[in-house]
């Protein structure tokens, strides 16, 4: 009878015990976590050798520190020292090396459409202790890349032919005009790099009533070869815009070109200034 009671304990014990496993940063025993438009980021703590998938697409594996030299915590130093962390990142038919940095950059890295920054190198060094690569950790903060908040401000230029203008592909979705703030829904192929697209508009003004605007969208692809199919929002501030036709009108249309050159379907939008 004691045994079967002792019995009866330990497997309580053993229930209790897995229900105060600790889940705040995410463990990979949480084998996939879902990103959603609506999910700001989640943390995630690895250790030498884990791995976390990610929308059942991505997976995230930390291979190690190939170096640290950051100032231990028990001296005074004159500079804070750079750890040095390698992550592996694949999808199903694709894989890459990363390095990731706690000082220099970079920092973060996009890869197929999910955010991946390191937050945390742990342990710190000490002058007194040797740390060895199965006694590192690390915490990750990932996040879908259209919650980034992608936002800038509009660019004023002479020549349509400015070399800043890049003409790498883009799909634009949708735009909307919120007071001083342009949106688009655009949509791209990439995954692997960062993607820099940028609006600008020309100095030159069409003299009609209302006077017109050529608004012209810029998307440098950074020659991503990854075929993952990315939709982001972005939205640019028209302030400059504005400040530069103040006392001209108190409207003017703006006539949207996407990276070919060519006028986007509905191209007109009516911006009050």
């Amino acid at each position: 009878m004691n045994n079967i009671r002792v019995i009866c304990l330990l497997f309580f014990a053993i229930i209790l015990s897995s229900c105060l496993v600790n889940t705040d940063p995410t463990s990979p025993s949480d084998q996939n976590i879902i990103l959603n438009k609506e999910t700001d980021s989640v943390k995630v703590n690895l250790k030498i050798d884990e791995s976390i998938k990610i929308n059942n697409e991505v997976s995230i594996k930390f291979l190690g520190v190939p170096n640290d030299s950051r100032c231990p915590e028990d001296v005074i130093c004159v500079w804070a020292g750079n750890g040095e962390v390698k992550l592996e990142l694949s999808t199903l038919n694709y894989s890459k090396t990363a390095i990731l940095n706690t000082l220099l950059s970079p920092r973060s890295i996009t890869f197929f459409g999910i955010i991946i920054e390191l937050k945390k190198l742990s342990p710190i060094p000490r002058t007194d202790r040797e740390i060895k690569q199965s006694d590192y950790n690390i915490d990750l903060v990932i996040k879908p890349e259209v919650t980034a908040g992608a936002k800038g401000k509009i660019i004023l230029i002479d020549d349509p032919n400015d070399s800043q203008i890049k003409h790498d592909l883009l799909n634009i979705n949708s735009v909307e005009l919120t007071k001083d703030l342009l949106g688009f829904s655009v949509s791209y192929s990439g995954g692997c790099k960062e993607h820099k697209i940028e609006l600008f508009a020309l100095k030159a003004i069409a003299k009609s009533n209302p006077p017109q605007v050529t608004v012209l969208l810029s998307h440098d692809a950074n020659n991503d070869m990854c075929e993952a199919y990315l939709t982001k929002k972005i939205f640019f501030d028209l302030t400059p815009l504005k400040e530069y036709l103040k006392g001209t009108s108190n409207k003017v249309l703006l006539i949207i070109h996407d990276t070919s050159g060519r006028p986007i379907r509905n191209p007109v939008i009516e911006y009050y200034l």
